[in-house]
């Protein structure tokens, strides 16, 4: 944990600092000094928080404003969530022939969404420089009141099948990488359950998930993250 002396330098970088990018930046450690008691921690390179538990890794995305301008206006916000898991790449690694083709730094993916599809409060206006503590410190709020729920929806393998967001279910999300995860696991009931879930969600997801089928009984594969993919997985996967 940081000291009181190591807060105060924080805080002072933040709001001492004039350019936009620097400003950025400083916002980034302070929110990571706000986020160190729930394992977070800050990546300059990336510009994003990480918090790795037990071969899990879960991502907060930061951005700053195409708009800003020293002295005229400064601004960020969380673009992206994304969560990794070591033990789904691994299965993946050792499954090639049974799960989608993905880029390689998406192999462990798990589920991912845009902030601003789960909340509107995603940006933090730090012109001004004795108000950026305030303004970033409304932003955490928004993390430990929206994010960190959202990671936890995902983080045990036997809750996921009903935790999980109905958004992440929809033909061209997520749905495949976590029936995928509940595989790797081998919960095969639980990724039947989430399967039966999608299948109830509308018309339109049954008939994307039966041309899935269809393509996997030819010898065929969707892309990733194409409206058949979950039923391509669950046909190689012998699920249905």
């Amino acid at each position: 944990m940081a000291t009181n002396e190591q807060v105060a330098r924080l805080a002072e970088r933040l709001i001492g600092l004039e350019r936009p990018s620097d400003v950025f930046l400083a916002a980034g450690e302070w929110m990571a000094h706000r986020l160190e008691p729930d394992g977070f921690r800050w990546l300059k390179s990336r510009t994003s928080l990480e918090r790795r538990l037990d071969g899990r890794l879960e991502r907060i995305e930061l951005e700053s404003s195409h708009w800003n301008r020293a002295g005229k206006f400064i601004a960020f916000g969380i673009v992206a969530l994304e969560v990794f898991d070591d033990e789904l790449r691994a299965w993946r690694l050792s499954n090639a022939d049974r799960t989608a083709q993905r880029p390689g730094a998406m192999e462990g993916i798990l589920c991912a969404t845009s902030f601003l599809d789960i909340c509107r409060d995603y940006r933090a206006i730090i012109t001004v420089p004795v108000g950026r503590v305030e303004a970033v410190d409304r932003l955490y709020g928004q993390v430990k009141e929206v994010a960190l729920p959202w990671f936890g929806s995902s983080e045990s393998p036997e809750r996921l099948a009903t935790a999980i967001s109905d958004d992440l279910l929809r033909p061209t999300e997520f749905a495949q990488d976590l029936v995928e995860f509940l595989v790797s696991r081998g919960l095969l009931e639980e990724a039947r359950s989430l399967i039966q879930r999608v299948l109830a969600l509308g018309e339109m997801h049954r008939k994307y998930f039966n041309e899935g089928r269809q393509l996997a009984i030819k010898g065929e594969r969707p892309a990733w993250h194409s409206p058949q993919s979950l039923g391509w997985s669950s046909e190689v996967l012998e699920l249905v």
